[in-house]
């Protein structure tokens, strides 16, 4: 039968040996499922920054639809104005009349450009978002692949200190006479 002194510390360096295996396991494990979640939070990502550029083209798009209806309804204005006017017996050559549909026009031409430049703003802000969530796509593929190398990094760490506390606590019963 073997002394129990000696049976005991080769129970613990065997243990601490498969302790280290354990956890150089589970610290792989943990890289990869760290990976996981941000190779899913990037994902995500480019689908946010997808909508936002479809909700850009929509803006403009949007945008340039109603700039045209109102510079339909302007002219429309515009020419009811003349038929108006010219039906009044004033002089529609010159003067006041004219005068009123130059004014209207100019009116209607800034009304249209302020539709445009809102459009543009709206879209800007979803380009804007678009470039944000490209860029956290990016940093979320990165984090991906640093957590995936740390994992595997700790998962040798371990192995290696594993296999140090192995062979201390062998040299240590060696010394004293255990092993």
């Amino acid at each position: 039968m073997a002394d129990p002194v000696s049976a005991l510390a080769a129970v613990g360096a065997v243990g601490g040996g498969v302790g280290s295996i354990v956890q150089g396991i589970g610290a792989g494990y943990s890289g990869e499922a760290q990976a996981s979640a941000s190779r899913y939070k990037a994902g995500v990502a480019l689908l946010n920054q997808q909508i936002s550029k479809q909700n850009a083209s929509w803006a403009l798009e949007s945008g340039d639809i109603k700039s045209e209806e109102a510079g339909l309804k302007s002219g429309q204005e515009i020419a009811q104005t003349k038929t108006t006017q010219s039906g009044s017996g004033f002089d529609v050559t010159g003067g006041t009349n004219e005068a009123v549909r130059d004014t209207q026009t100019k009116v209607a031409q800034f009304d249209q450009n302020v539709i445009q430049w809102d459009a543009a703003k709206t879209a800007w802000g979803f380009e804007s978002k678009a470039a944000t969530d490209e860029a956290e796509s990016k940093l979320d593929l990165m984090a991906a692949d640093t957590q995936s190398k740390a994992g595997k990094i700790s998962e040798i760490s371990s192995f290696i200190g594993g296999a140090s506390s192995v062979a201390s606590k062998w040299y240590q019963g060696k010394s004293v006479g255990i092993v």
